[in-house]
């Protein structure tokens, strides 16, 4: 377990992945359950909702922070990672993170839209977490590899 998601009661686990070289990650705007995982090695998108991943091919731009992918056509993705980037850190519901380093070490806080508080991460090795443009799905990712969340369904 890379973050203790189990604490979030409105949330369940889709996805945890290993990806070696991870470099940037990016929600597509359009089609909000797909998210871009870029790496050293190769380029996928995780279906947010099954956790189902397809390889892909992209084409982005680190100063840009942004992306092209050919299994999101005609979409700018803008892309977030330990270099620079932003996801957003708030969600349409009212949950929000904050992102505190002190030294090596980071603190994500995670605020749901009910007033509750967790902290979810504190160690070494994040990279950046964030949610989709809708609010239903959440990515954190972090050098031993990526943690999707959906929201649950009621």
């Amino acid at each position: 377990m890379w973050i203790d998601y189990y604490k979030l009661a409105d949330w369940e686990l889709v996805k945890e992945v290993v990806v070696g070289g991870l470099e940037w990650v990016g929600f597509s705007k359009v089609n909000t359950r797909k998210l871009l995982c870029i790496s050293s090695q190769k380029t996928t998108i995780i279906d947010c909702f099954s956790g189902e991943i397809l390889a892909c091919s992209c084409e982005y731009d680190e100063e840009a922070t942004i992306a092209y992918c050919d299994e999101l056509p005609d979409e700018e993705i803008s892309i977030a990672g330990y270099y620079g980037g932003k996801l957003p850190d708030s969600s349409v519901q009212g949950d929000s993170i904050s992102v505190t380093k002190e030294n090596l070490i980071t603190t994500v806080l995670f605020s749901s839209a009910q007033g509750n508080k967790s902290m979810i991460f504190r160690n070494y090795g994040f990279y950046i977490c964030g949610f989709s443009s809708d609010g239903k799905y959440f990515v954190f990712a972090q050098d031993a590899g990526v943690t999707v969340l959906r929201r649950s369904i009621p």
